[in-house]
């Protein structure tokens, strides 16, 4: 029979007791353990367990054996007299102990991730790889025309770029950098804004729209929706001054480049980020502005971990990124100040 977190069944299992209906406390000892810091294989095993609440799911994370994180788990709870998960019929959880003691587990083992990384690419003479994840857009019209110049000027760094709408995943160290709208912050990241956008409406030459178009005309046409982005045109609507507005008709796209494609076969209106939109190819001929601009700006920030805010590479990257994003808005300058 398969038990939810996949301990062993065997003697000397941690959750031996919860067989019987209790739980039972590991052995407290009297005196303290010399070594404070148990070891690196019982802190991953702790952090897969919690992450997951699955022995499985960990073990499988980890390459191990079930039974191989249970016995972990037991020897940590052990060292430290705690009970560090809780069982509830067939689901696993963390303990108030448990849940503080992750905080600093997941801090620290991203530390030392991030310290073997990079010393294992200098020992190796290896490029110090830049996981970077930015919006689709920002990604198209800002990073991918100015790579070649990145490449030229930082031989050492070698950029990995995802274009996606997802938060980026620093708890488990798998991005450096993210480029993101808004300020939804997370515990040790520091968000420096780096460009203020607008929405702007858009659409094909094919849909015979001529000049700007007030909210009333511009609803009288489909709307295209993006998924990530729920309330972009009721929130264009309510600056304009008329939030009891809403398109003829909507379609939904998951990304703000689907929806701009869709636009440019004449599908409907589009919103789109000014002045991202502007360095986009074809804009002014497949893609035209048919109303205003919002009157409230979002901010795009630059992401990162608080403690690498003022390392090399970061110090690099940034100062590249501020000078990409002013040659792209400044080479769009003439066609912006029509729209804003």
């Amino acid at each position: 029979m398969e038990i939810d977190i996949n301990q062993p069944q065997g003697a000397g299992s941690s959750f031996d007791d919860e067989r019987a209906g209790g739980l039972k406390a590991p052995a407290r000892s009297k005196s303290l353990p010399l070594r404070a810091l148990p070891s690196l294989t019982a802190l991953q095993a702790f952090e897969r367990t919690a992450a997951q609440l699955s022995f499985r799911r960990a073990a499988r994370d980890l390459a191990l054996s079930p039974s191989a994180i249970s016995h972990q788990i037991r020897n940590l709870e052990d060292h430290f007299g705690v009970r560090l998960f809780a069982r509830d019929g067939r689901t696993v959880r963390l303990t108030r102990e448990g849940a503080h003691y992750l905080d600093s587990v997941k801090r620290g083992l991203s530390l030392l991730e991030e310290a073997s990384r990079g010393l294992m690419h200098e020992g190796r003479g290896a490029r110090r790889e830049l996981r970077i994840s930015a919006l689709p857009i920002f990604m198209s019209t800002v990073l991918i025309p100015r790579l070649a110049d990145f490449e030229r000027r930082h031989p050492t760094l070698a950029l990995r770029i995802q274009g996606t709408h997802d938060y980026a995943d620093f708890e488990h160290g798998e991005v450096d950098l993210a480029i993101r709208l808004g300020r939804e912050q997370a515990s040790g990241l520091r968000l420096e804004p780096i460009l203020e956008v607008r929405n702007l409406p858009v659409c094909a030459p094919s849909m015979g729209l001529t000049g700007l178009l007030s909210p009333l005309e511009i609803s009288r046409h489909v709307l295209i929706q993006v998924t990530h982005q729920p309330q972009a045109w009721r929130d264009w609507f309510a600056a304009a001054g008329s939030p009891e507005l809403r398109g003829a008709d909507e379609i939904w796209f998951d990304s703000v480049s689907a929806a701009l494609d869709a636009a440019e076969h004449g599908i409907g209106i589009a919103l789109a980020p000014c002045p991202l939109i502007q360095a986009r190819r074809g804009f002014g001929q497949t893609l035209t502005p048919v109303g205003e601009p919002s009157a409230n700006a979002d901010m795009l920030h630059l992401v990162l971990r608080s403690r690498h805010a003022d390392s090399k590479w970061a110090v690099a990257f940034r100062k590249w990124l501020m000078e990409s994003i002013a040659q792209t808005t400044q080479s769009s300058a003439p066609a912006a100040a029509q729209y804003s």
